[in-house]
């Protein structure tokens, strides 16, 4: 795992955690420079997703590494905690393990639902998808757009090229089985989800979620998908962001 940095240190630190299968840089590298100014940034590079890195090995590893980074160069505080996608379930654990103060946090489409008898569907559907489109191989338009929402191309233009089958198949194995921790109710975060209202998976995520968060908040964004509304609207994405992390 590596860590990107922006912005003067003696500024709050925002730490972001991408998706599965895409970057640092095409998941937050836009937003993150627009903050830089006000906050100090860091980008969280998970392993698997840049070159020379190990495979992506667990849910579990990646918290432990995140953590260490934190208590090594921020006394185990951060202001604020933003994942995508994977990046927001890391993000969900990362407050039920409860090893870090987060003052606020960002679940953007974060995925906590246990597919249960799904699972082994989901965990050969998604890799065996992400690898074809790697290889430049044709996928159907109607399963892209199932998972992902209609017209949709964000999982295509920010896929990031080096991506294994190993690493998909490692976080897909942790994150369609994934249970929420009994120590998210205990957070002190102040937490948000936000959503595409194109998003099956993420819909039913919040509702799990606010059982056991009943104070955190949502925000859907009409005719997005996955990812879709960071993707194509940075610029606004990053104010919407500003404005939560300040009030």
């Amino acid at each position: 795992m590596r860590f990107i940095t922006m912005g003067a240190e003696k500024q709050p630190a925002i730490l972001f955690v991408h998706g599965l299968s895409a970057t640092a840089e095409s998941c937050y590298g836009e937003v993150a420079r627009r903050l830089q100014g006000k906050w100090h940034i860091i980008l969280c590079e998970l392993d698997g997703h840049y070159p020379g890195s190990p495979e992506f090995e667990s849910l579990q590893r990646a918290c432990e590494e995140i953590e260490e980074y934190v208590h090594k160069q921020h006394a185990g505080k951060i202001h604020g905690l933003i994942g995508l996608s994977l990046g927001g379930t890391i993000a969900a654990s990362l407050l039920g393990r409860g090893n870090i103060r987060v003052h606020k946090t960002l679940l953007d489409a974060a995925f906590c639902v246990d597919m249960g008898w799904r699972r082994g569907f989901f965990s050969w559907l998604f890799p065996t998808g992400v690898i074809r489109i790697r290889d430049g191989r044709w996928v159907p338009r109607f399963i892209i757009e199932k998972l992902m929402g209609k017209g949709n191309r964000s999982v295509i233009e920010m896929l990031y090229p080096g991506i294994s089958s190993a690493t998909l198949h490692n976080a897909c194995r942790d994150v369609y089985a994934y249970q929420i921790p009994e120590g998210l109710k205990k957070t002190e975060s102040e937490v948000t989800y936000w959503r595409g209202s194109n998003e099956a998976y993420p819909k039913k995520t919040a509702a799990l979620l606010k059982e056991v968060l009943p104070c955190m908040t949502e925000r859907v964004f009409p005719g997005m998908g996955h990812c879709q509304f960071l993707h194509e609207h940075p610029e606004e994405y990053a104010s919407l962001l500003e404005a939560y992390l300040m009030d």
